[in-house]
């Protein structure tokens, strides 16, 4: 088994790292079977092929006395096999909180993190390896499946996903434990692996049994065999993506742009995927909050859309269409209205004029300023219930934004967005009867989209008292405080 593993870590560092001839690698350890695993048949290619090898902990301190018995299992074994470790301590809960995920999602995106920036910081270290082995690959593959994942989740953990490498994908984890156990290597143990109530522990305590009893001892074969042929088709389609996005795009100018009409005529499926490589391979987007959902309303509004329209998308990223074509800026929540509610006044006016509002704001994100301290939201008319009022933020506002499901914190918005602790006292929020459907200047609901061209829409304007508010090409306004 040893010399297998030996042989992919060759096979998956040349992938991984173009270019270099003795790339050095860094083991994620967490101190559990399969990253110790990793570790001891990593030690043994690093001697044999005269490479750097590092080892790195992130201890996350959910599980007290635990956790931190895990940090010095991992310390005293990277002393024994002369490994350098580098250690962190850090909270996945306020992570969690900020962007309304899991705590083993917040988790994964800390590691990476943390794993990132070693590889910053360490220019004799090139990509990072974890011990996601066989069985986890399988569980990935199933709870992907229900969640309605695209095929790029259908590829479940992939071999080589850009710097981290996974090198034990073919081993199960009854085969790991074998070898370790026959290596006289000890391991630590997370009860949480098999009795947490996370969908990962429940999957494999509650929902593989019945998968075996229905179809087999072999049916884990089955989804870790879907991953495999995922990843050739995705191969493919990545290579051809990154041929598209070099071909229309244009850095000469000193600005990242694409030609609007040359991506509509791509195929949705390509498109979708040139705007991920664009909107990552320059940083506009955090990979991890791009969802497909966000795509779709790219290509939406760029079909449906006008010059001088904007689109935004999560942490603080606004993309612009100027003509033919489409660009993307770095957005700040600090332009928003911060002010006593009881001064302003709500005004709520038809849409009389174009068969398309587009010109009205229907690609907004966060609504638009239509004056000194007034902004407007055109939003469909049947979607308000009741009275619309505006008032300040309170502890505990949610609200479900705009392109995303389930809703969020206004505090982790807040957060999200930057703004200062000091002006977040006077956000402004509109709401009817059924709940908050603007955060003034910030971000809009799900709800007040425009899905049709041509459907009945309103304009809400939120402006100081006092001040006259005309909306052109509208009629029947009436205020509501």
């Amino acid at each position: 088994m040893t010399k297998l593993v030996l042989s992919r870590l060759d096979e998956l560092t040349r992938q991984a790292c173009p270019g270099v001839t003795e790339p050095g690698l860094l083991v994620g350890l967490s101190g559990g079977p399969d990253s110790v695993a990793l570790l001891r048949m990593a030690k043994a290619w690093a001697d044999q092929r005269k490479r750097p090898l590092v080892a790195a902990h992130l201890n996350h301190r959910l599980r007290g006395d635990q956790a931190d018995a895990d940090a010095v299992f991992c310390s005293d074994l990277c002393r024994q096999l002369s490994i350098k470790l580098i250690v962190l301590c850090e909270d996945p809960r306020p992570l969690a909180r900020s962007r309304g995920a899991g705590i083993e999602e917040a988790s994964r995106i800390l590691r990476h993190d943390f794993f990132r920036k070693i590889l910053a910081e360490n220019n004799d270290l090139h990509c990072t390896a974890t011990g996601h082995h066989h069985d986890d690959q399988v569980e990935t593959v199933i709870m992907r499946l229900f969640r309605g994942t695209g095929p790029d989740g259908m590829a479940g953990i992939r071999p080589v996903a850009g710097s981290v490498i996974h090198p034990l994908l073919h081993l199960s984890r009854s085969e790991i434990l074998a070898w370790l156990e026959k290596s006289n290597q000890p391991w630590r143990s997370d009860p949480s692996n098999l009795d947490g109530d996370n969908s990962r522990s429940r999957i494999r305590r509650e929902l593989m049994p019945v998968i075996r009893s229905i179809f087999g001892n072999g049916a884990t074969s089955g989804p870790a065999r879907l991953a495999g042929l995922w990843e050739n088709d995705l191969d493919f389609l990545e290579q051809s993506a990154q041929q598209a996005l070099s071909a229309l795009t244009d850095d000469q100018t000193g600005t990242a742009t694409l030609p609007v009409d040359q991506l509509r005529n791509l195929h949705p499926a390509m498109a979708g995927r040139l705007l991920r490589l664009w909107l990552t391979c320059h940083k506009l987007v955090d990979p991890a909050r791009l969802e497909s959902v966000h795509l779709m309303n790219i290509q939406a509004w760029l079909r449906e859309g006008t010059s001088g329209t904007t689109l935004d998308l999560p942490g603080g990223c606004r993309l612009k269409r100027d003509f033919n074509l489409l660009s993307a800026e770095e957005t700040s929540a600090e332009t928003a209205p911060m002010q006593n509610a009881g001064d302003f006044r709500i005004l709520v006016a038809s849409i009389r004029g174009p068969e398309d509002p587009a010109s009205f704001g229907r690609s907004e994100g966060h609504g638009s300023p239509c004056g000194k301290e007034s902004w407007k939201l055109t939003c469909p008319s049947n979607v308000l219930h009741g009275n619309l009022k505006v008032r300040n933020w309170r502890q505990g506002d949610r609200i479900q934004p705009f392109g995303l499901d389930g809703s969020h914190k206004l505090s982790d918005l807040f957060r999200e967005q930057r703004l200062p602790a000091s002006e977040r006292s006077g956000v402004l929020v509109v709401e009817d009867d059924t709940g908050i459907l603007w955060t003034v200047g910030l971000a809009r609901a799900e709800r007040t989209r425009l899905l049709q061209p041509g459907q009945p829409a309103v304009i809400i304007t939120v402006a100081p008292r006092g001040t006259g508010i005309q909306n052109k090409d509208t009629d029947n306004h009436t205020g509501n405080d």
